[in-house]
């Protein structure tokens, strides 16, 4: 308060009249006070050029952006499944579907009719190496599927397509008996020459294992062999003497004839997945990052999410990278001997 007491009071002496004859004439800039009033904006251009001050502010940001966390994207889950799940085979599978070119598959490809019968589709399209019949019976239900395939491959519809498949081959013509079915052929070209039956594998409620990230719903085939022996007036027998199964399923992402395509929008869902494994148990969120993205959350935070993967997801991915290839699946040929023939006439 003295100051400023001092300042409303203050008397110019006689030098200061002379040098400014009115006291009460308001000081230019000329009148030595130029660094009292300096310009605004320079003030302002001078603070935000400040070294020191850009470097706080960095710090700001920094310390707001505490991660840079990659977070679970779509391209994930091989991996997911081969560390964490034990699925070796599940992942073999889906890497292959990401590295392969991008293509949806052809409706006439699954049902593998002309012009993409098995024996004629590329490698490709085809994967003949990836699943062994002595992997898929080491799961019971594959067990059970053949064990029942083997005791009712000849039903009334199993015995007509023998039938059609002896005299399409017109051994049914020959004057000595001939064998039909050689099991030792690849199983593309048993499903065209000897396969007479399958048995579905794969439903709700099926144990979360590496079979069913696999194959999930999946087809066992049975072909057959034995030896056809032409009779009197066209008539003919086999005796069957060795069975071969293999498996066969289209690896795709696609939602056409899925129970999920008439709802609009909808996609078929494929569980909710994360770094730790899947289970939709927890919390989880509705979409997956189909590409890498990091995220201001902790590594923790980041490991123990899980994300709702659809059917969608792959679509997306493959527009999004040009990559994705569906493709057909045929297992390797179990082969049976029986011990006693099963003769069958007509």
């Amino acid at each position: 308060m003295a100051a400023i007491a001092a300042g409303m009071h203050c008397v110019a002496g006689p030098k200061q009249l002379r040098q400014n004859s009115n006291p009460y004439r308001m000081p230019s800039p000329g009148d030595g006070l130029k660094n009292s009033f300096k310009n605004p904006s320079a003030s302002r251009k001078s603070k935000m050029n400040d070294p020191q001050r850009i470097q706080d502010r960095i710090n700001q940001v920094n310390i707001l952006k505490q991660y840079q966390t990659p977070v679970f994207q779509l391209r994930d889950i091989p991996m997911v499944m081969r560390t964490r799940l034990g699925w070796p085979v599940s992942a073999k599978l889906m890497e292959r579907w990401f590295n392969g070119n991008s293509y949806k598959m052809n409706p006439l490809m699954k049902k593998s009719r002309e012009p993409y019968r098995l024996s004629q589709l590329p490698s490709i399209y085809l994967d003949e190496n990836i699943i062994k019949m002595k992997w898929a019976l080491g799961f019971e239900r594959v067990n059970v599927a053949m064990e029942n395939l083997k005791k009712k491959w000849n039903s009334p519809n199993g015995i007509e397509r023998l039938e059609e498949m002896i005299k399409k081959q017109g051994m049914h013509q020959k004057n000595i008996p001939s064998r039909f079915g050689d099991l030792s052929k690849a199983a593309k070209i048993l499903h065209e020459t000897c396969q007479t039956n399958y048995w579905l594998i794969g439903k709700y409620g099926d144990p979360m294992d590496d079979f069913y990230g696999a194959m999930g719903e999946s087809q066992l085939n049975i072909a057959v062999s034995g030896m056809v022996t032409p009779q009197e007036r066209g008539k003919f027998s086999i005796e069957i003497d060795e069975l071969g199964f293999y498996l066969r399923d289209c690896y795709d992402f696609n939602d056409e004839n899925s129970p999920f395509e008439d709802r609009i929008g909808a996609s078929q869902p494929l569980g909710c997945w994360g770094f730790t494994g899947v289970s939709c148990l927890t919390g989880w969120r509705f979409s997956i990052n189909t590409n890498t993205e990091l995220a201001n959350i902790s590594p923790e935070t980041a490991k123990n999410r899980k994300y709702l993967v659809a059917n969608s997801h792959f679509q997306k991915w493959r527009m999004e990278n040009g990559k994705g290839g569906d493709f057909m699946i045929l297992s390797d040929v179990h082969r049976i001997r029986l011990p006693r023939p099963i003769k069958i006439s007509w």
